[in-house]
């Protein structure tokens, strides 16, 4: 099976989606869970330098919104989403074992300053837009906006687990707050607000999410949603009658851009790299361990095959 390379780019942010096997529904009805998700945010954010614009907990799937100056996405997502998943059964009692995820994530580039913006307002307004509330003020879940427009920088406690456990071998009645270290999430203001005061930006916010909302809920041709009293009863693990799928094979664009030409920029800069790193890589599994792969990709693994035989 075939995957198309995810191509790391300092410059360019882009959007994650992670969920979870079978689409279960393992966010929800669990503060002490939604409180760690957001510390492993908080931590890994930080660890990697990662301009976090939006982070959306919604029943069976994690979505974010970031830039990785650095060019470590695929770092950042695997220590994130392996702390998520142990998090699951530590909180989620009737999780009953096994990989967490469904699969790897999928990441999009967001080319300009006004597809960041679509990709924000999206994420905040995905319990709208899946049918669960009317306004995301409804939603009993952790949702962004807040604290992404009021410029608030959130203290998350986070618990180092391996080193509590391994103490605890030793002594069983170690604290765990001797293990437990403070970290901070904070969101990036919107690309091309910056000479706005907080203030400002703030009001122009409420505005927009107003407005955006209004279109979600004209393009639901005022379906009602399922509302803060039903979402309460529903049982964490249970599949939702409706969700998004897509199998590894389907189509998913590799820009999410309402900008034709943004678009066609950026397919371009990655289908050139993408392309050239298929070259490098031939070169490399054939031996020739000193080619130059492009910026923003990982070499291929190599494999090393013992043989085993008897004197002739």
């Amino acid at each position: 099976m075939c995957y198309h390379p995810r191509i790391e780019c300092q410059d360019v942010a882009s959007f994650q989606t992670t969920r979870a096997r079978n689409s279960e529904l393992w966010f929800i009805k669990s503060r002490e869970l939604e409180e760690a998700i957001l510390g492993y945010a908080a931590r890994y954010s930080t660890r990697y330098v990662v301009k976090m614009y939006a982070l959306a907990i919604e029943g069976n799937h994690i979505q974010k919104v970031a830039q990785f100056p650095k060019a470590n996405r695929a770092h950042f997502m695997r220590d994130f989403n392996s702390a998520v998943a142990r998090a699951v059964p530590r909180y989620q009692t009737k999780y009953p074992g096994g990989p967490f995820w469904a699969r790897r994530y999928s990441s999009e580039y967001l080319p300009g300053d006004a597809d960041i913006e679509d990709r924000f307002f999206y994420t905040v307004l995905q319990p709208v837009n899946d049918g669960l509330v009317d306004d995301i003020s409804d939603y009993p879940g952790y949702n962004c906006f807040e604290d992404a427009i009021r410029g608030r920088i959130r203290q998350c406690k986070v618990v180092k687990w391996k080193q509590y456990h391994d103490a605890r071998r030793w002594n069983a009645s170690v604290s765990i707050e001797e293990f437990t270290e403070t970290c901070t999430l904070k969101y990036e203001r919107i690309p091309g607000y910056e000479k706005l005061s907080q203030s400002e930006y703030e009001t122009m916010m409420r505005v927009k999410l107003k407005e955006r909302t209004a279109e979600v809920l004209q393009q639901r041709r005022c379906k009602s949603s399922l509302g803060p009293q039903r979402l309460q009863k529903i049982e964490p693990g249970s599949r939702p009658k409706q969700t998004k799928t897509s199998g590894p094979r389907e189509h998913r664009p590799r820009v999410l851009s309402k900008n034709p030409e943004r678009r066609s920029a950026a397919n371009a800069w990655y289908f050139s790299t993408y392309f050239e790193y298929r070259r490098c890589s031939k070169q490399y599994r054939e031996g020739n361990l000193s080619v130059e792969f492009p910026r923003g990709t990982y070499k291929p693994p190599l494999f090393t095959v013992a043989f085993c035989g008897g004197i002739a």
